[in-house]
């Protein structure tokens, strides 16, 4: 199964109005420059240098945006958060931290850029995921974390990771083709 969205929850990657690529429409460009997103990555990238791996991760300190990096945080993830929602009032906070941890891990190495994609009802804020220039689809770290935290294998986050990193290398080996336009492309 992709990192991009569990059985059920996949976010469109194309536009349900034209059929094309999401990212080529009005809505997917209008909604990069809105002032919530932005100051969601400006805000969790000062957390980052801040904060995360002083006060709420310390075991991350030396291993930011890295591979092991990954599995750390994937530790962590399973130890901290146990059977509670990653995501509830008293978690929130932390629980983003990681979700901007993990995409900008895949960002960095990966040639991929922070996007936001636009809602899909019921939903009304648009979903933060990084955007790999070789996939079709977007890498979503709430369906990673969704993963780890489910499967307990202490291994989700590596495999997707170095299966993106796999791709990723063949796409530099081969030019970094044009999106869609050689057939690793998924």
């Amino acid at each position: 199964m992709s990192a991009e969205a569990p059985a059920g929850r996949a976010h469109r990657h194309r536009s349900e109005r034209s059929g094309s690529d999401i990212r080529d429409t009005p809505e997917f460009e209008a909604i990069q420059g809105d002032e919530r997103f932005q100051s969601w990555l400006l805000m969790h990238d000062a957390a980052m240098q801040i904060e995360f791996t002083v006060f709420d991760v310390p075991e991350l300190d030396g291993h930011e945006f890295t591979r092991e990096g990954l599995m750390i945080a994937e530790q962590e993830i399973v130890r901290r958060f146990g059977a509670s929602n990653l995501f509830s009032t008293e978690n929130c906070r932390l629980g983003m931290r990681f979700y901007y941890f993990i995409g900008e891990t895949f960002r960095r190495n990966l040639d991929g850029r922070w996007v936001a994609l636009p809602p899909e009802p019921p939903r009304t804020n648009a979903t933060s995921a990084v955007d790999l220039p070789f996939r079709s689809g977007f890498q979503i770290p709430r369906y990673m974390m969704g993963f780890v935290h489910q499967r307990r294998t202490g291994n989700e986050l590596t495999k997707i990771f170095d299966r993106a990193g796999a791709r990723h290398k063949e796409w530099v080996e081969l030019g970094r083709p044009a999106r869609g336009t050689w057939e690793g492309y998924l």
